[in-house]
């Protein structure tokens, strides 16, 4: 739980290096592709199209995940000082052109990716777009939950996306970490330097439902010749919604919201419903198609 775990390391080696989550963040990105290579063993693409896609993708998500986070977090004022102050263009040098540097909203990330992918997949498949665009879904649903389950680990030592006091399932962190920072800035601690009260460590319960995802499609992968196109996409997506709802229940930390629930929470609501009523129209004309044939 420390922002600086890897400073030995770095004074070992003589350079500056990382903070805690900027290396996992990064970690993330090594993974995907030998992650991408094996998944495109069993669904079958294109896979140097795949890769450059990727990496398209995985830039346009962390700007995305960057963007929800000027804008839903509760730090839209902050960030329109910093444009009243340095200008509009340092702002977007200094937000969008190293957007990895902290502040992102994992949604964010997912809807952006998405999007990127449908647009740029659209552009290198020229045959068969609509579905080597869902295979891409397919195959970039388990890059998001690897994604998920290393990165928390970073967003745990850095002591972000932090949970609510609890004395019975609580960890405590250290002064200058940011979930002393928060609970400062937010009246709950008297100083950033103080250590926290016990604070439940909804980073690693992230890192347990993402890493069960993870592991419940690679499960699922040797069978991807005998299972619909979406099938992986669709379930993972699923069952995230339903763990993040949850999840956000136990945080504190500032993210934004509206009434009840928390940005995340009504991002889940609407990708579960959009979902339910995609498998329904599924079922439906596969029904019809059965009939038919009757």
């Amino acid at each position: 739980m420390d922002p600086r775990f890897f400073q030995p390391l770095w004074d070992l080696m003589g350079i500056r290096g990382w903070n805690s989550y900027t290396v996992f963040e990064f970690l993330t990105l090594f993974l995907a592709y030998p992650l991408v290579y094996l998944v495109t063993r069993h669904i079958v693409i294109e896979r140097w199209k795949m890769f450059l896609n990727l990496s398209l993708m995985f830039y346009a998500g962390i700007c995305g995940s960057k963007l929800f986070h000027i804008l839903f977090d509760e730090q839209l004022s902050r960030f329109i000082g910093v444009i009243r102050n340095a200008g509009f263009l340092a702002f977007l040098r200094q937000e969008f052109l190293y957007p990895w540097k902290g502040g992102q909203v994992f949604y964010g990330g997912i809807l952006t990716a998405m999007a990127a992918g449908t647009l740029f997949g659209w552009f290198l498949f020229r045959k068969d777009r609509k579905l080597n665009i869902l295979r891409t879904y397919d195959i970039i649903v388990f890059v998001f939950y690897e994604i998920s389950a290393v990165g928390r680990i970073g967003c745990f030592l850095q002591g972000c996306c932090y949970g609510a006091i609890s004395e019975t399932f609580g960890l405590v962190f250290p002064g200058r970490s940011a979930a002393a920072s928060g609970l400062y800035r937010d009246g709950l601690l008297e100083s950033s330097a103080l250590a926290t009260p016990p604070l439940i460590p909804t980073q690693l319960i992230e890192v347990c439902t993402s890493g069960s995802i993870l592991i419940f499609l690679l499960v699922k992968l040797p069978k991807a010749k005998q299972l619909w196109t979406g099938y992986y996409a669709w379930h993972a997506l699923m069952f995230h919604a339903i763990a993040r709802f949850c999840i956000e229940f136990l945080r504190i930390d500032r993210r934004g919201g509206l009434w009840l629930f928390s940005t995340s929470q009504w991002i889940a609501i609407t990708v579960a419903t959009v979902l339910i009523i995609i498998r329904i129209r599924m079922l439906r004309k596969q029904r019809t198609i059965e009939a038919s044939h009757v």
